[in-house]
């Protein structure tokens, strides 16, 4: 892949809703900070209490966020696509790393180091509302997830990752379509197998509530968010 250029790299910044109403002059200070790395299929980003303090911008392509067990069991936690953001937690904490960060697809991202995310919120302070807003919706989306496990079965966890995943699709693109998640990938962030989210899914499609075509599908936001809030 050619080397970004400058130009581009603020066209990117603009695609995050934190970066959307600053002034071009300090978008480009922020572009200049900022490093360009690209992250074959496979590869490992961030491992689990790595110590590396780097909030990345997905620029392009799809990551996976997980847990690993000392076992080798693995909890999917999220799916990212682009734009989007992580390792925003110990870039700012200094902690060690909370999950793996692994590409599920060729990865580019932009590297900020957390000393250079701490000057940017310094001289934009509106930045550090939005990061606080965005890491606030992750933790909604858990505390949700939590509570399936918790209380529902494994049809209503499966309609509830599907809507979760749309919703943010419809909320970024415009469109409620999930792509590039398989039967298997979906089925782990819902906590249960293979075979029940497709099964879910195949209920969905002949209901109307989704439409799919190979790996994509298209979701009724309402149709599905009704079938979720208000199960019989």
């Amino acid at each position: 892949m050619p080397p970004i250029t400058r130009e581009r790299v603020i066209e990117q910044l603009r695609t995050f809703s934190m970066f959307a109403d600053v002034a071009e002059d300090d978008l480009a200070t922020i572009a200049g900070m900022l490093n360009h790395r690209v992250f074959p299929k496979g590869t490992f980003i961030l491992t689990q209490n790595d110590r590396t303090s780097v909030m990345y911008l997905l620029i392009s392509g799809r990551v996976k966020l997980s847990v690993a067990s000392p076992e080798g069991r693995e909890l999917a936690i999220s799916y990212l696509e682009a734009p989007e953001h992580f390792g925003e937690m110990s870039a700012t904490d200094g902690q060690p790393q909370a999950v793996d960060v692994i590409a599920m697809t060729e990865t580019e991202v932009l590297a900020l180091e957390g000393k250079d995310l701490a000057k940017a919120i310094a001289s934009q302070p509106q930045l550090a509302i939005t990061l606080i807003a965005s890491l606030s919706r992750r933790v909604r989306d858990l505390i949700g997830r939590l509570e399936d496990m918790a209380f529902h079965d494994a049809t209503h966890r499966v309609q509830r990752v599907l809507l979760n995943v749309a919703t943010a699709s419809f909320e970024t693109r415009g469109v409620p379509v999930i792509e590039g998640l398989t039967h298997y990938e979906i089925a782990t962030l819902a906590g249960t197998s293979r075979e029940t989210a497709s099964r879910v899914i195949s209920n969905l499609s002949r209901d109307g509530v989704v439409g799919t075509k190979g790996r994509r599908i298209v979701v009724d936001l309402f149709s599905l968010r009704d079938l979720v809030e208000h199960p019989e």
